[in-house]
């Protein structure tokens, strides 16, 4: 705590007003003030964790923004700044709309990559960063974290102050049940995902080796509430349509399982494996994997040419929905790109014509960056612009916005008026929700029809491969094959 925090702001304390919560005084000067130990209103400490915002100057001049509306984030600023970067474009688009009411929007980033300037792995700084977020900011809402087993240990750390968690990826089935598995309007969920659960995409992963004539799989994967409920469910579904598991092989979260490629790679050469299913909510485990796989000509040789050669429609290397990112390309190409034609994956298909293409193309001239190179960009988008309607309810249904009113919010998107997630629609929903009315949304990543009980949404998903493609940094890129609604 002292590592992560002492390095923050030097602060001055504001006027000496009496407090005994943080409340008392963001409830006086806005959510840059935090109730100290002396008993006095003070400003925040601001960890060096969270040093991105939008507006730039948020942290810096708090007292200027007292009147906004604030939101926060959890995201890797290395891994993950894209998806950093769609849920503030929201924000910036809601700002540009005219805001709720006149009131504007913010948002403060943090970061959990590991060992960023301290000792803290990521689950360890999402526990520290969330209640930081949500107590010492007050912010009602965080978008994000990517990956299931951030987004459990992100919730548990807030989950007694009513905030919402709103993650765009995190599709571990386990995490169903976590908040709860009968909500209603009385009670909403405070935890949420615009992303549907693995058991749909299990399903799809396992048909699709088994259409190909699969009939041994070796499942390599990241320990942790991801990796264990997607592979253990596609053993399920895979073995069940007649297909035999050849191995399981789990491994920790950033350890070094180099061996285990070596071990697998015997198996392939004796004939005992058609296909490797890797999954790991990690890019640098998908980077790790191909270089290990390739860093022999013998390890070579069974990834890139003997892997799935008995197939009629040759496969080998099946790479769940972290993969589809250009980083994993850019990372590998010089070294392994000997795989990629080996290479088929899945993740939730995205919206296609109008809706992705108008935050894409948002996205691309905010912030000069592609944002069709990762599986998760426009769930992101979408999980802020569900934030802020939320939002939007709370302020004319509770004449507050608090977690409760915002997780109230959400359960009017998925019945009434049909609304796209736009910035011209922003007008509508205000139009909506301050007359009670509800609305059917749907965004860039597709339909979002959350289940009024379990408040999860489901969608189509989308297989995948590797193909070249002359306009890619790697001169590689990203193949849909098709999809499929299970």
């Amino acid at each position: 705590m002292l590592v992560a925090f002492g390095a923050g702001c030097s602060l001055t304390l504001y006027d000496q007003v009496e407090c005994t919560e943080n409340l008392d005084c963001r409830s006086v000067f806005g959510f840059g003030s935090t109730c100290g130990d002396d008993g006095f209103c003070a400003e925040a400490d601001v960890p060096e964790r969270c040093g991105k915002a939008f507006p730039e100057d948020l942290l810096d001049q708090p007292a200027e923004y007292a009147d906004h509306i604030l939101l926060g984030s959890l995201f890797s600023f290395t891994a993950h700044n894209d998806t950093l970067q769609a849920s503030e474009l929201a924000v910036r688009q809601v700002n540009q709309n005219g805001g709720l009411d006149g009131r504007r929007y913010a948002i403060v980033h943090c970061d959990y990559e590991p060992m960023a300037g301290d000792d803290l792995d990521d689950i360890a700084a999402v526990e520290l960063l969330a209640p930081y977020l949500v107590e010492s900011l007050g912010v009602p809402a965080i978008i994000g974290p990517r990956g299931s087993s951030r987004t459990e240990a992100t919730f548990n750390s807030v989950r007694d102050s009513e905030a919402v968690v709103i993650s765009p990826s995190a599709t571990s089935p386990a995490l169903t049940v976590l908040d709860g598995s009968a909500a209603s309007d009385t009670s909403p969920g405070f935890l949420w995902r615009t992303a549907p659960p693995d058991s749909l995409q299990s399903q799809v992963i396992a048909s699709e080796m088994l259409s190909r004539g699969v009939a041994r799989v070796a499942v390599i994967f990241q320990q942790g509430a991801y990796g264990d409920a997607l592979a253990n469910l596609f053993v399920q579904r895979f073995t069940e349509g007649g297909g035999e598991l050849a191995e399981q092989y789990p491994f920790a979260a950033g350890s070094d399982f180099a061996t285990t490629v070596a071990v697998v790679a015997e198996q392939i050469g004796a004939g005992n494996v058609d296909e490797v299913l890797f999954v790991s909510s990690d890019i640098a485990d998908y980077v790790t994997f191909f270089t290990a796989a390739t860093a022999t000509p013998d390890l070579e040789e069974q990834y890139a040419v003997n892997l799935g050669s008995n197939l009629a429609d040759e496969g080998g290397l099946f790479l769940a929905d972290a993969a589809f990112s250009s980083m994993l390309l850019d990372a590998t190409v010089g070294t392994s790109s000997v795989l990629f034609p080996k290479v088929r994956g899945s993740r939730p298909a995205p919206a296609e014509g109008v809706l992705f293409n108008s935050f894409a193309a948002a996205y691309t001239s905010t912030f000069n960056e592609d944002s069709t190179g990762s599986a998760f960009t426009p769930h992101s988008y979408d999980a802020a612009w569900l934030i802020i309607y939320g939002s939007a309810w709370a302020n004319f249904q509770e004449d507050e916005v608090t977690g409760r009113g915002i997780a109230r919010g959400l359960r009017k998107v998925s019945s009434g008026a049909a609304v796209d997630i736009l910035p011209a629609s922003w007008s509508t929903v205000v139009d909506s929700f301050r007359s009670g009315s509800s609305i059917d949304v749907q965004g860039a990543s597709g339909t979002l029809d959350f289940d009024p009980s379990t408040e999860e949404t489901s969608a189509p998903i989308e297989t995948w491969r590797i193909v070249a493609n002359p306009e890619e940094v790697s001169g590689f890129g990203f193949e849909r094959i098709a999809v499929v609604d299970p």
